[in-house]
């Protein structure tokens, strides 16, 4: 099992780490809220700091304002909804604490986490307990083998989907370019997007000519050193490349790009644009990067829309679709158990696996026992970075 948590740490980095993670687990269970006979409690597991921080930041949002709403519509089952979030910072270790600790506390489900899918899917299997939202951004952090093999049976992904956008982005090669290159860090996420840009070669004339695994600090977000990728992707021939890294050092490598003269076209993972972080960092080499982004997202629903005034009038920030995602989730979640009328883990698993036709921010989505992530590639759309602009234009087919 992988995490974002970089593996590069030495023995007594380690060691401290994990007594700071010990300490932070005790500690958290003194705070952690309990369900009551007049409340039902929603877990929320998120790294809130380190690389993916806004991210973090944005799924605590995004469940908040759904625990706001479904509240304010009555709850369910004559009783309010409560949410109980946490910061894994990256840990696979504490997440799986957590986790544990918010089932203690009895919590329905669980909404997250965006740094350690891995660990909170292995606690749902363990615990019989729904695992849903932004899961570590779906791809074989739900579906190990695959997708068209059986995923995890008590996992359930809104939103954003590595194996769709790294089909967009091998796609898009495969038009493009005469060779590509693959940088990907080796957690499931990166492994996700590698996974699905192979299959989409899979018999095609074109070739991958590089492959590498990049390991990365997922926890403080500190970059790593690209020139020698860079060296490798030249002489493998390779005109394109996906970064499938963190925003900061997808920056780093555009960065490197433009200051050693280096002509290559970068395609980014799903968190390229999802925020400002990328473009804040690499300003005037981010320019000609490219990324897909939600369809929804370029021509929101009035619902959507209204959804982003409300969370930049509460946060002060602009939502991102991490936040639409758990919103989305916990929603639906909700009416799941209004439908149920039961907040009884098996029944939830059943409601949620027979949802038809949910009209959700993202769109019109449903669940079966074979399909448990809700974006596919058919929904995305590809766009490139100007810099000029400082803005994400969609590509002209």
């Amino acid at each position: 099992m992988h995490s974002r948590l970089t593996a590069r740490r030495t023995a007594v980095g380690a060691a401290l780490i994990a007594i700071v993670t010990l300490a932070v687990a005790l500690s958290a269970s003194a705070g952690t809220k309990h369900a009551n006979g007049n409340t039902i409690l929603i877990g929320s597991i998120a790294g809130t700091t380190g690389a993916y921080g806004s991210t973090g930041v944005a799924m605590v949002n995004g469940a908040k304002l759904a625990v706001a709403d479904l509240n304010a519509r009555g709850g369910a089952l004559g009783k309010k909804f409560t949410l109980q979030s946490y910061n894994d910072q990256a840990s696979a270790t504490l997440s799986s604490q957590l986790f544990q600790r918010l089932v203690s506390a009895g919590a329905v489900a669980v909404a997250g986490s965006g740094d350690t899918g891995p660990a909170t899917s292995a606690m749902a299997q363990r615990l019989h307990i729904p695992n849903i939202g932004a899961v570590d951004d779906a791809g074989i952090t739900i579906y190990p083998k695959g997708p068209s093999q059986p995923p995890y049976d008590w996992v359930w992904s809104w939103g954003l989907n590595t194996f769709a956008w790294g089909g967009i982005a091998a796609h898009y090669a495969q038009s493009n370019c005469k060779g590509l290159a693959v940088l990907h860090d080796p957690s499931t996420y990166g492994g996700g997007g590698d996974a699905a840009i192979k299959l989409a070669y899979k018999g095609s004339s074109k070739k991958i000519v590089l492959d590498d695994s990049i390991s990365e600090d997922w926890s403080t977000g500190a970059t790593v050193g690209l020139n020698n990728e860079i060296n490798k992707i030249k002489k493998a021939g390779a005109d394109c490349v996906v970064v499938w890294l963190t925003p900061q050092d997808t920056a780093r490598f555009m960065q490197t790009l433009k200051s050693t003269g280096t002509k290559l076209t970068v395609l980014g993972n799903d968190e390229i644009n999802a925020d400002p972080t990328f473009s804040n960092l690499a300003k005037s080499a981010g320019n000609g990067a490219i990324g897909a982004t939600l369809t929804t997202q370029l021509h929101p629903t009035a619902a959507l829309s209204s959804f982003y005034k409300r969370y930049k009038a509460r946060f002060h920030i602009a939502a991102t679709p991490f936040a639409v995602a758990n919103y989305d989730a916990i929603m639906m979640l909700g009416q799941v158990i209004k439908t149920t009328k039961s907040t009884d883990p098996n029944k939830l698993k059943d409601g949620l696996n027979n949802v038809k036709n949910y009209h959700g921010l993202q769109g019109t989505v449903s669940f079966s026992k074979q399909n448990h992530a809700t974006i596919t590639e058919k929904q995305l759309t590809l766009v490139q970075y100007n810099a000029a602009k400082n803005a994400w234009v969609p590509i002209k087919k």
